[in-house]
């Protein structure tokens, strides 16, 4: 099952990679047809400003798993490793609750925006939710990784009693 998780990682910042690549290839090819051709093509803005939102929370949970999120390490380098471990797991734990959380009132608010049938306030006007729903679907992936990662240290933390 965790294989599978996996995979659903990967590929989400396998999504968000080629999200950063296209809007950089593409705001590229905007800014040189503006100028040069004064021929703008203005849904790229749109559709960068899209995948911005949505890059954040397809890969997310992936960097957690490769630990590559920003920690306080001047504060934490200080601290005995068994200490670290015990702060480490109750902050996956704090996280987890958080991000259960913001998944519960995500899902209960895109399905209001989805009933309301409302749109982005954007040239391009697409519907709202089948964007915003990233939002709960993102925050699940990294509810599951903070349990992984809590009991990933309470696992350390077991093995060091034995020691």
């Amino acid at each position: 099952m965790m294989h599978i998780f996996n995979r659903i990682l990967d590929i989400g910042c396998m999504l968000g990679m080629a999200m950063i690549l296209f809007s950089m290839l593409a705001i590229c090819m905007h800014v040189a047809l503006r100028y040069i051709f004064n021929y703008p093509i203005n849904w790229v803005i749109d559709v960068s400003t899209i995948f911005i939102f949505l890059m954040t929370f397809l890969g997310s949970a992936w960097l957690l798993r490769d630990e590559g999120h920003v920690s306080l390490d001047l504060l934490l380098s200080h601290i005995p490793s068994r200490n670290w471990v015990l702060i480490q797991f109750m902050n996956s734990l704090l996280c987890a609750a958080v991000c259960a959380v913001i998944t519960g009132f995500g899902v209960v608010e895109t399905v209001s925006i989805w009933k309301l049938d409302i749109y982005m306030d954007m040239p391009l006007a697409p519907p709202k939710w089948p964007i915003i729903i990233i939002v709960p679907l993102g925050c699940f992936l990294l509810f599951i990784q903070f349990l992984r990662r809590a009991l990933g240290y309470l696992e350390e933390a077991r093995c060091g009693d034995k020691e």
